[in-house]
C-alpha cells in the first residue's frame, strides 16, 4: 500500500510508464505554448524586463534564464527564438537552464536546442538543487499543479489520508483510508476539516512549498514567475484533484494510471507565504488574461481574413478568454534583491 502522493508520482513520472514520460502533445490537453507562440513572446518580454532590473542592481553579474519544468522544450524553443529575434542584446548576455525531472526529456530538449543556443549557452538539470545559485529570471508554466499531492478525505467526521493499493482478485487500484503519513499534514487537515462534507477530498501540495523554498535559495537576485492553474485559496478552502484524458475533465485519478494527467489547483497563497519566508517579495499577482493583455497580446493577433488566420485567432483567444485559460490560470511574480 502506498500514499496517494506516491501513486501520483509513479503515474505521472515513472520513466517507463509515467504519463509525462510518454505524453503526446495536445492529445489530452493543450498547454499555452502548444496553442500559440504569442504566449512565449509575451513571456519573453517579461523576462527581459526582469533581466533589466537585475542588471540595474548588479551590473556585472552573469545573467541566467531558468525554466523549471521544461518538458519537451517547446516553450524553451519559442522563448529563445523570440529573444534572439526581438531582444538580441539580451539573448547575447544570457545563459538558459532547463530543469526537467524526467531526465530523458531534459536530455532530448537540450540536444534539440543546441542549434539555437550552441555550446555552453544551454544547460540542463533534472533537479533544481543540482544547479548553483544564479541571478536572472526563473519561471515555470503549468509545473506546480502537476506535483504529486497528498490526498485527505473526511471520513466519519475525521480527516484521513488516502492510500492506494492493488485490487485483491483483479487488476486496477483501490483507495484505502489511514492515518496521516506526515506531521506536516496536520495543520492543513485541521484547517480544511470544517469546510468538507463527509467523503469530500482535499489535495495538499507539500512539494510545491519545498519547490518554492528551493527556487528562492537558488536565486541570488532576480525574479520568479509562476504561471499555473489555481488561485489564492482562503484558509480551509477544499481543493480536490482532477484528471484530463483526451480533453475530458475527470474526477477519478485511479482510473487510468499513466494514461491521463492528474492535477490539483495551485494554492498561490501558500507560494507567497513560503516565498516571503525565503526572502522573496510579491511583486504582482494577476489572471493569465490580464498578464497577456498587459503584455500586448492583442497586438500579436493575426489579421488575415482567410480560414487559417481565423483558426489562429481562435487559438490566441483561448489563451486570454475567461472561458479558456484567461481566468482559471494565474501569474505570480516574486522578486529578490533588485532595485524595485
Amino acid at each position: 500500500m502506498e500514499t496517494f502522493k506516491q501513486y501520483m508520482e509513479s503515474a505521472l513520472y515513472d520513466p517507463r510508464s509515467g504519463f509525462y514520460s510518454k505524453r503526446i502533445a495536445t492529445e489530452d490537453f493543450y498547454t499555452a505554448p502548444e496553442l500559440h507562440p504569442a504566449f512565449a513572446q509575451i513571456l519573453a518580454g517579461n523576462i527581459v524586463a526582469g533581466l533589466r532590473r537585475v542588471r540595474a542592481a548588479r551590473p556585472k553579474t552573469p545573467l541566467f534564464v531558468v525554466e523549471m519544468g521544461a518538458g519537451n522544450g517547446t516553450l524553451a524553443r519559442q522563448i529563445l527564438s523570440c529573444l534572439k529575434e526581438e531582444h538580441p542584446g539580451w539573448f547575447a548576455q544570457i545563459r538558459y537552464i532547463l530543469v526537467e525531472r524526467v531526465e530523458d526529456l531534459m536530455l532530448e530538449s537540450v540536444l534539440s536546442l543546441q542549434s539555437l543556443a550552441p555550446g555552453r549557452k544551454l544547460l540542463g538539470y533534472s533537479r533544481l538543487n543540482d544547479m548553483q545559485p544564479v541571478s536572472g529570471v526563473f519561471f515555470s508554466n503549468e509545473l506546480v499543479d502537476a506535483f504529486p499531492v497528498h490526498l485527505l478525505q473526511k471520513h466519519e467526521g475525521r480527516m484521513r489520508e488516502v492510500y492506494v493499493k492493488n485490487r485483491k482478485h483483479s487488476t486496477g487500484k483501490v483507495r484505502s483510508l489511514g492515518l496521516l503519513s506526515s506531521r506536516a499534514l496536520v495543520h492543513e487537515a485541521r484547517a480544511v476539516a470544517p469546510h468538507l462534507h463527509e467523503g469530500e477530498q482535499h489535495a495538499v501540495n507539500l512539494e510545491a512549498r519545498e519547490w518554492m523554498r528551493n527556487a528562492a535559495n537558488r536565486l541570488c537576485a532576480g525574479e520568479i514567475i509562476t504561471i499555473d492553474y489555481g488561485k489564492k485559496f482562503v484558509p480551509g478552502a477544499p481543493n480536490p484533484p482532477r484528471t484530463f484524458h483526451r480533453h475530458t475533465l475527470g474526477t477519478d485519478p485511479l482510473a487510468r494510471p499513466g494514461r491521463e494527467d492528474i492535477t490539483a489547483g495551485v494554492d498561490f497563497s501558500a507560494l507567497v507565504s513560503i516565498g516571503n519566508s525565503a526572502g522573496l517579495r510579491e511583486i504582482s499577482y494577476s489572471s493569465f488574461s490580464k498578464f497577456l493583455i498587459n503584455g500586448g497580446i492583442l497586438d500579436r493577433m493575426p489579421a488575415g481574413a482567410d480560414a487559417a488566420s481565423f483558426a489562429e485567432r481562435a487559438r490566441v483567444k483561448t489563451l486570454f478568454h475567461p472561458s479558456g485559460m484567461g481566468e482559471s490560470f494565474k501569474v505570480l511574480v516574486q522578486d529578490k534583491g533588485t532595485l524595485l
